[in-house]
């Protein structure tokens, strides 16, 4: 599957949930062969969630009284909530859309792709700021009844509803499981033959790193001369390129340069060529 996480509502509090694609298909190594595979068992889906997640709390040093760990537990029997737009044959499933089968596959991918690139908050939702009092105020439009809630913050606490959905440096939002991850390349192209899809692109290292090189050489200064003035700087008059052989710094060993600096200055006011009057 493909995960990403996402940190925050429309509220901009801290709400973080994982959108996840999953492939409706499994890739036997055994057999080199894949199958559809349509069914998840969404009872254990929430049950295993609910067990991994607060076993990743008790490690990060939180439930450390037992009767919290089962409280979760005890108010949560069926494990923890999951919402997910898939077939399924599970009926003691209590998730609102889990009976529900997606086929504009397109539209989940743009949809997902819009939340794993997207800000906590975008700029035309800020509809005033007040520097006399110190004030930003801004809007948002609530799941429940898509009803317009109009909000005032002080400065402070607004750049805080913001700065916390700033992930940490190195840290990847989107993460890539199973035949999708970056290990196991060969294997999706595997899957890819046996469905018949052809790579759109040529993802080999060779391939990288030419493109790699192109990028960083339309960054050179002489690159840009010839883009922008259609002139090579360094072609001779007589038409070969000429190579870079040494520096010449006239200050090297000199205390006082005050006097060549002055003559260079006066012979460039010497070249420069008066305006014509019109």
């Amino acid at each position: 599957m493909i995960a990403t996480i996402h940190t925050f509502g429309r509220d901009l509090k801290w709400n973080p949930h994982i959108y996840c694609l999953i492939p409706e298909l499994i890739y036997s190594f055994k057999k080199d062969k894949i199958k559809t595979f349509h069914h998840f068992n969404f009872t254990k889906l929430r049950k295993t969630f609910q067990f991994e997640f607060i076993r990743l709390i008790q490690e990060a040093g939180g439930l450390k009284k037992p009767e919290e760990k089962n409280r979760l537990y005890k108010d949560h029997p069926k494990g923890f909530y999951v919402y997910a737009k898939f077939k399924s044959n599970d009926n003691d499933s209590n998730d609102a859309s889990s009976n529900k089968n997606s086929k504009d596959i397109q539209g989940c991918v743009n949809y997902f792709i819009r939340y794993a690139g997207r800000p906590a908050m975008a700029e035309n939702r800020i509809t005033e700021y007040n520097k006399e009092s110190k004030t930003v105020g801004w809007f948002y439009n609530d799941h429940k009844d898509e009803k317009r809630h109009n909000v005032t913050d002080n400065v402070i606490d607004f750049i805080n509803r913001l700065i916390i959905h700033i992930p940490n440096y190195h840290f990847l939002t989107t993460r890539y499981y199973g035949f999708y991850a970056n290990a196991s390349k060969k294997t999706l192209d595997k899957v890819h033959a046996l469905l018949g899809i052809k790579k759109n692109k040529d993802y080999s290292r060779e391939k990288r790193t030419k493109a790699l090189k192109n990028k960083l050489n339309k960054l050179k200064y002489r690159t840009h001369l010839i883009d922008s003035f259609n002139r090579e700087p360094i072609q001779c008059k007589c038409k070969a390129t000429m190579f870079y052989t040494y520096t010449y710094n006239p200050f090297k060993d000199k205390r006082n340069d005050r006097t060549y600096r002055k003559r260079c200055i006066d012979e460039m006011h010497k070249m420069r060529l008066r305006r014509r009057s019109t």
